[in-house]
């Protein structure tokens, strides 16, 4: 199935088990559209929208997704380069002619059959990674040259072709091959083998030995300083983290826990919020990444939830560019990984250089006003706070405060704003659909991989997989799954073993997603012991602090989770009692929800709960079991 739906005149979509066909767009979050079995015209919200039927006819899709750490850098310049050789043919969608394709095809040096398999692959998610090279021969990540081949291979990439001089990649390979004839190594490689490792060089460490290190970081890092003003929805997003002037209460004793955290993210265009992440976590790369990923996504299933279904909120999209401070969490290597994967841009405001941030902050500084009218509000000082008891006043719960800033910002939308002379609805309403004198930019695809999206945005950690499974802050993990994997070892030394990536969300460690090179997808690996309770991160080590602080030279996850166990009785007691531990418990309530909302269609190796298998006996094969015979 395509990931990505296109909601635009003449499209095809599904609504409630049937197809209709797009007629125009009769709003920002809805469509006139006309059945096809009936002819009937409708009027159909987006949110309820999905990806036509494929027939039977049709060519089978893998719908593959990729681990975006998997991916060479050499590999997403192949992508790269495909992009650009069909990116004439992207811009000239409706026009497009044979003639631009055979162009398109002669530029490129491939057939006119291969172009049109890169668009179509392209267009049915807009990802860079549907244009990744197809590993094959050599395996996923194994070199096809030998080893005595790649060590003289390396030995001239290194002395002789990263130098100032430039030596064309022919005459590289032609050498390449004459060296490996002297070294008596036969067959020699084929001149178009070495040609493509070589052009498949990390081009950043090329630029930097030959024009220096700032040569390459002008070209390959993350913009810094001015950047243009934004011209439509989506061109320029900014996002950053505040801490909220309001103090809350939990949900059992109505006493107050502290502030909660928000990130948000503004369209610099229309000045709309397009995403919005509520947290009791200080800010991290977590924190970024769901904020973004909640902007790129719609909003309609997340408003239901809330009980705020009658609410707009037609705001989505993958940006352009993203305007980011300069902290560590938005420095991390799965945010520019995510953007790469996305086609978004970075870039970093200037150290102390609060001007380049100025749409971001003065929508925080907007938020900010309109708390402080609300019970249990804080001040910026003594003068500004006097008398007033803000805990003592504080009244919101997590839940009401997060339901509270949707209403919020559906009034803000709606209030004409100063900077634009406009309230944002109609500037990005203006900017999406056009006005009489200007064409709009037309509705954002919808992405129909929504928790591929959240998955792609979130932590991870390295672990090799040994037969009892996975191990992380010392909670074990196993699924048949992982069996294949056991004690692997690393593609480019096998002395190794190999390592693979498995994302977590840090409020809920019950779980953690694994993508599997061979199917290409993500799979979720439970905990090993499938009767012990979900805890956030911070719980398993605040527990394995406790054990540490108790002298407990070893212990087992399950004296872990005893631990954790004891420390949230503990917090259950003295809830009435201290703020830190209300917080505490209102905590894990947020994680418990988070947890149940999350979808249950995630890529499963069967629709078989998961099993509790003892793990895989070495030499042991059970389809080499022959039965016994009747004399036996």
């Amino acid at each position: 199935m395509p990931t990505l739906l296109h909601v635009r005149k003449g499209s095809t979509v599904t609504h409630d088990g049937r197809e209709y066909i797009v007629l125009r767009h009769a709003d920002l979050n809805k469509v006139l559209a006309r059945e096809k079995a009936s002819d009937e015209l409708v009027v159909l919200k987006l949110g309820s929208l999905e990806a036509p039927f494929r027939s039977s006819g049709d060519p089978a899709e893998g719908n593959d997704q990729v681990d975006l750490e998997d991916v060479s850098s050499e590999e997403w310049e192949v992508a790269q380069m495909r992009l650009e050789a069909i990116g004439p043919l992207l811009d000239n969608r409706p026009n497009r002619a044979k003639a631009d394709y055979a162009a398109a095809a002669i530029k490129a040096g491939v057939g006119v059959r291969t172009i049109y398999n890169w668009l179509s692959a392209y267009s049915d998610s807009e990802l860079l990674s549907s244009l990744l090279p197809t590993r094959k021969n050599g395996g996923r990540g194994r070199s096809r040259l030998s080893p005595e081949v790649k060590l003289i291979l390396d030995n001239y990439v290194r002395e002789h072709h990263l130098t100032k001089q430039k030596p064309s990649v022919a005459k590289a390979a032609r050498e390449i091959r004459r060296l490996c004839y002297d070294a008596g190594i036969e067959p020699l490689p084929a001149a178009s083998t070495v040609y493509r490792h070589l052009s498949w060089l990390n081009e950043q460490e090329s630029l930097k030995h030959r024009e220096g290190r700032r040569a390459a970081e002008q070209r390959f890092h993350v913009n810094k300083g001015s950047i243009p003003d934004a011209g439509w929805p989506l061109a320029l997003v900014q996002v950053d983290h505040t801490l909220l002037p309001v103090i809350i209460v939990d949900d059992k004793h109505r006493k107050s826990i502290g502030r909660a955290w928000i990130t948000l993210a503004i369209d610099v265009f229309s000045r709309v919020c397009l995403g919005m992440y509520l947290t009791f976590d200080a800010p991290s790369a977590m924190s970024a990444g769901m904020c973004i990923s909640h902007a790129i996504l719609t909003k309609d299933a997340w408003m239901a939830r809330m009980g705020c279904g009658d609410v707009e909120w037609p705001f989505y999209g993958v940006m352009d560019v993203l305007h980011l401070d300069n902290a560590r969490e938005f420095r991390g290597k799965m945010l520019a990984l995510a953007a790469r994967e996305y086609h978004i841009d970075i870039h970093l405001r200037p150290v102390k250089q609060p001007r380049y941030g100025g749409h971001i902050e003065r929508l925080m500084g907007t938020v900010s006003e309109e708390l402080k009218g609300l019970k249990g509000a804080t001040f910026a000082n003594p003068r500004q706070k006097g008398e007033y008891d803000a805990e003592g006043n504080a009244c919101m719960t997590f839940d009401e405060l997060e339901k509270w800033l949707v209403l919020m910002f559906a009034r803000y939308h709606r209030a004409v704003h100063s900077g634009i002379g406009t309230t944002p609805l109609t500037k990005w309403r203006e900017g999406i659909l056009g006005t009489r004198g200007k064409i709009g930019r037309g509705l954002p695809p919808i992405r129909t991989d929504a928790e591929k999206v959240r998955i792609d945005f979130m932590p991870y950690e390295d672990r090799t997989i040994q037969d009892y499974g996975v191990a992380i802050d010392g909670i074990h993990y196993f699924h048949d799954i992982l069996r294949p994997w056991v004690n692997a070892r690393d593609t480019k030394d096998s002395r190794l073993t190999r390592q693979f990536r498995f994302r977590y969300d840090p409020g809920d460690m019950s779980v953690l997603y694994f993508f599997d090179p061979d199917l290409r997808r993500y799979f979720p690996i439970p905990y090993r012991d499938m009767s012990l309770p979900a805890a956030s991160i911070w719980e398993i080590r605040a527990a394995k602090k406790a054990a540490r602080d108790a002298g407990m030279e070893k212990y087992s996850e399950r004296d872990l989770f005893a631990l954790i166990a004891r420390q949230r009785e503990i917090e259950a007691s003295a809830a009435t009692k201290t703020k830190a531990a209300r917080r505490a418990e209102q905590q894990r309530k947020q994680q418990a929800k988070a947890r149940a909302q999350k979808p249950q269609d995630l890529p499963q190796v069967s629709k078989l709960e998961p099993t509790r298998l003892a793990p895989a006996i070495r030499g042991y094969d059970p389809d080499d079991i022959q039965p016994l015979s009747d004399d036996e």
